[in-house]
Formats: C-alpha cells, sequence, structure tokens
C-alpha cells in the first residue's frame, strides 16, 4: 500500500466510523461500568462485566456510526478493515491470560485487561490516520501500569480507564469533524 492509497483508506474507514470515536465512547462506558461492578461487586464480576461489554463495543459503536452521524460503510478502507480483524485475535489471546490470571493473581486481572485495551488503540493510529490514538494507547498503558506494579491510584481501575476513553472519544469526534 502506497502513502497515498493509505491515507485515501484511512480517510474511508474514518468516514465509516467516525474516526473510531463511537467506539471509544462505548469502551469508556463499559468500563465505567466495570469500575462500578469492582466497587460493589469485587474483581471477577467487573472482569465479566469488561468481557460481556467488551463483546457489545463493535456493535453498539456502529449503531451509533450509523445512527447519529450517519456514517456510510467503508469502501476503500477494506483493508483497514482486515487489520482491525486481525488485530482482536492478539487482544482474544490477551483477555485469555488476564481470564488465567482472575484466577491465580486476581490483583493482575484488571490491569492487564486495561494494559491489552491500551496497547491496541496504538493499532488505531494506522487505522484512521489519528495520532490521538497513541495519546489514548500511552494514557491507558500509563494507568495500567501503576496497576500492575501494585501502586495506589486514586480511583479504581476501571473508572480511570472509562474517564481516558470518554475524554479521548470527545477529542476524537472534534478532530473528526474538523477534517476536510
Amino acid at each position: 500500500m502506497t502513502d497515498t492509497s493509505l491515507s485515501i483508506a484511512q480517510q474511508d474507514l474514518a468516514r465509516a466510523y467516525a474516526g473510531g470515536a463511537p467506539g471509544v465512547l462505548v469502551s469508556g462506558l463499559v468500563w465505567l461500568i466495570a469500575g462500578a461492578v469492582w466497587q460493589l461487586h469485587g474483581t471477577m464480576a467487573a472482569f465479566a462485566a469488561l468481557f460481556v461489554g467488551g463483546m457489545a463495543i463493535h456493535p453498539l459503536g456502529v449503531l451509533i456510526e450509523r445512527i447519529a452521524f450517519k456514517a456510510p460503510k467503508a469502501t476503500v478502507g477494506k483493508p483497514l478493515e482486515t487489520l482491525a480483524i486481525e488485530a482482536t485475535i492478539p487482544l482474544f489471546v490477551g483477555v485469555l491470560i488476564a481470564w488465567v490470571l482472575l484466577v491465580r493473581a486476581p490483583d493482575l486481572a484488571i490491569p492487564v485487561f486495561a494494559a491489552i485495551v491500551g496497547a491496541r488503540y496504538f493499532l488505531f493510529r494506522t487505522m484512521y490516520g489519528e495520532i490521538a490514538y497513541w495519546v489514548l494507547g500511552a494514557a491507558i498503558l500509563l494507568v495500567a501500569g501503576v496497576g500492575l506494579f501494585g501502586i495506589a491510584l486514586p480511583l479504581n481501575l476501571g473508572f480511570l480507564v472509562g474517564a481516558i476513553e470518554l475524554v479521548a472519544a470527545v477529542l476524537i469526534l472534534q478532530r473528526w469533524r474538523a477534517r476536510p
């Protein structure tokens, strides 16, 4: 793929998915729900909320894109959609690792889950041509890393990741709308 064809595919994918902002928004809401569940019912229930909610991110994001933004389907961006699907495999492997940790080292399960999500956002920079995804991924990896090292956070990790994603969703949406 040449630089020009990559740029065209990124623009097409960004147009079709509103820059990815609706998916980030839904993910942020899932993390906030998981944070509340974590506070009320513990790590195992929070993990279940993340797992079930995580499966809803893409379909709910697409629903928002189509209804709220009247976004068309991608045409040229298909190779980048394939990249997103391929990147789901390492995500599943990471969730499996976090699930194993849920039994063996429960304090690490949610931070590992967050690190996996943060790392995956770096790929979105290539998919959408949006540098904000590197910032989003780095912010989530930072709080996940703090959690992995057992350093106390001001809020539980679910609330922090959710807040980071909600702020990022707003910024990404603003940047998407400002594109020509």
